[in-house]
């Protein structure tokens, strides 16, 4: 038996199909959330099923939704997602959307700190670019995060993983990014940001402006493991 383990994120970001987000919490739990489909989610390496919506409320419509599923198994995420049924679920949910899959690369700085007692709050940040070079970029962000890892804690951060979108097999290396952040405090979050050592390296890192935005855990019970 392999003891090597391997974590897979699946990103689905995209526009919300139903009216309010309130149908869509509905759906979702009688959809992906139905006790049948997580029980088969998880027999094929679903470790973790997250849900967000956009900090800031839309002006029209439920707006956006972002999943964030934390798998083991490629094959079981490939098994998983084949069958026509989630599909067609998933097409229920998202007027439109845009599902990726990223790994973890080796010398790309993660971390996760403990939160302290009582402090509940949580916002999450993504950002999303192509870097310019693979190794000019391990250097820019490793440099950045570790020079303001003291600020970004003391501003609310909790974790920062980074990801590169998975590649098809035969097909040259992904250069697309993923980062993502989590918070306790969004306005001191936002301050940190817009550090200079902070932004002196990850400015430089893509080929052009990184996509970002912040989330958090839509009102309501939405069926998550």
């Amino acid at each position: 038996m392999s003891t090597d383990l391997s974590l897979f994120l699946l990103s689905i970001r995209g526009t919300l199909a139903s009216p309010t987000v309130e149908a869509a919490r509905k759906l979702h739990n009688s959809t992906a959330g139905a006790p049948a489909n997580i029980a088969a989610a998880k027999s094929l390496g679903d470790l973790s099923h997250m849900v967000y919506v956009p900090m800031e409320a839309p002006k029209k419509g439920a707006g956006e939704f972002l999943i964030l599923d934390t798998w083991n198994s490629m094959d079981g995420l490939n098994n998983f997602f084949a069958n026509p049924t989630v599909q067609e679920q998933a097409g229920q949910i998202f007027a439109q959307r845009d599902p990726v899959v990223w790994a973890a690369v080796d010398g790309f700085v993660s971390y996760h700190i403990p939160a302290p007692s009582g402090i509940n709050d949580r916002f999450v940040t993504t950002a999303r670019g192509t870097v310019k070079n693979m190794e000019e970029a391990r250097k820019l962000h490793n440099s950045a995060i570790v020079k303001t890892l003291s600020k970004a804690r003391k501003a609310g951060n909790l974790s920062h993983e980074s990801y590169f979108r998975m590649a098809a097999p035969g097909s040259p290396e992904a250069m697309e990014w993923f980062g993502v952040d989590v918070w306790t405090r969004a306005d001191e979050m936002m301050g940190y940001y817009e550090d200079a050592d902070f932004l002196a390296g990850f400015n430089e890192m893509f080929t052009a402006e990184a996509i970002t935005a912040v989330w958090v855990h839509p009102k309501g019970e939405w069926a998550e493991w």
